[in-house]
């Protein structure tokens, strides 16, 4: 009977469950910044390409750049953040970059008018088309962001 016992001197304790809860409230934080960013963009947009002189008719055509930048955006930051070996994790710097990339926008979007003008916007013109790239800008880097936040929560949910 002795090959039956156990030594139980030599296992080490059960590593600690992770706290659900915890992972829960992170993954929920990261997909409420990126619906932040969506928001905030389509509340704006309308009325601010109408400020910037844009007629209201051809106001959709800056919301097409969204889905034209995710096709571009998305592909390519997946590609990279499931090849990245950072000690940080996979997604993790390119949530780090994507969040400081979406924060700077958001303050971009408040002096684009005169980010504009300072790249070369005329003041006598009507539209302002360096302003609306500044505004379009926010598209790409939601997108930028929002790919490694899918990954991040599909690992959570298989466990990885």
């Amino acid at each position: 009977m002795e090959f039956l016992s156990l030594n139980l001197e030599n296992q080490s304790p059960l590593p600690p469950k992770p706290n659900l809860l915890r992972q829960i409230i992170v993954v929920a934080s990261i997909a409420a910044g990126v619906q932040f960013g969506w928001a905030l963009q389509l509340s704006l947009l309308t009325p601010y390409a109408h400020l910037l002189g844009i007629p209201q008719a051809s106001a959709a055509y800056i919301l097409f750049c969204g889905p034209i930048s995710e096709m571009l955006v998305q592909p390519i930051v997946g590609y990279y953040s499931d090849r990245c070996t950072s000690w940080f994790g996979r997604q993790r710097p390119f949530i780090a970059l994507g969040t400081l990339a979406v924060a700077i926008a958001v303050l971009f979007i408040g002096y684009a008018t005169d980010m504009g003008h300072m790249f070369g916007d005329s003041l006598e013109k009507n539209v302002r088309s360096r302003a609306i790239v500044i505004f379009v800008i926010l598209d790409v880097v939601n997108n930028m962001l929002q790919t490694p936040c899918r990954e991040l929560l599909a690992n959570f949910a298989a466990g990885d």
